[in-house]
């Protein structure tokens, strides 16, 4: 009689042989068409590298036009157009790239930082760089507080809401570990939550802009400080 595991492991083998056999077994159509997709998608992706190169330059995002975008990327002006219907489209798209790999980044270093202080630091340091490089995601978002547009309606528009669920997750993350340390009292709601965090953090990043020369640490603890007593 076999055994369990052992049946469970022929059973997976079984399984790994056959979709081995299906993947070996692909038509000549669906080879193709998978390597006219990863082609594309290096196409794109080097276009997106292009734009954020450019802008880490200093090329303005409203002036940089598809030719410089084109040359910067080594690919055909007439070739943009067979990804991209506008310069608009292409920015937007490069940004949101940019921004999903900033992201990922900040969530990474949100969560090995230890405790409710050296959580709260490593996002209000992530927002004083992204405010001051000039090919940044994020830097879109703090911009927006200026512009009084919502977090929410720049990622629509550069096409990737859920870096903002992904933001709220992280922001939710480091009020938790204050309530758990008995820093913080447990917020009302999460809008609230929401609003205390974010608010410091966005007014922290833009009075990068509004007040240069400003002793940097002593900004950041006026920033924990407003984080502390709105949830406190």
């Amino acid at each position: 009689m076999i055994s369990s595991a052992k049946s469970r492991c022929m059973t997976r083998n079984w399984t790994m042989r056959r979709q081995t056999r299906r993947r070996n077994c692909r038509s000549p159509r669906q080879a193709e068409e998978g390597f006219v997709m990863a082609k594309n998608a290096e196409k794109e992706t080097a276009l997106y590298e292009a734009v954020l190169r450019l802008l880490a330059r200093g090329e303005k995002m409203y002036s940089v036009t598809v030719q410089q975008i084109a040359e910067e990327a080594g690919i055909g002006k007439g070739t943009v157009y067979e990804y991209f219907t506008s310069r608009e489209e292409i920015i937007s798209k490069a940004m949101a790239y940019r921004l999903r790999g900033e992201a990922d980044a900040l969530s990474e270093r949100v969560d090995k930082a230890e405790g409710f202080e050296q959580k709260l630091d490593t996002l209000l340091c992530f927002a004083r760089d992204s405010v001051q490089a000039q090919a940044s995601g994020m830097k879109v978002l703090f911009a927006s507080a200026r512009t009084l547009e919502s977090p929410e309606a720049v990622c629509r528009h550069i096409g990737d809401a859920q870096v903002v669920e992904q933001l709220r997750a992280m922001i939710a993350c480091i009020v938790e570990s204050g309530v758990r340390e008995g820093l913080l009292r447990q917020p009302p709601s999460e809008a609230y939550a929401l609003m205390a965090l974010a608010g410091a953090v966005f007014g922290y990043a833009n009075l990068q802009h509004i007040l240069p020369g400003q002793d940097d640490a002593a900004l950041r603890e006026d920033a924990r400080q407003m984080v502390r007593r709105a949830l406190s």
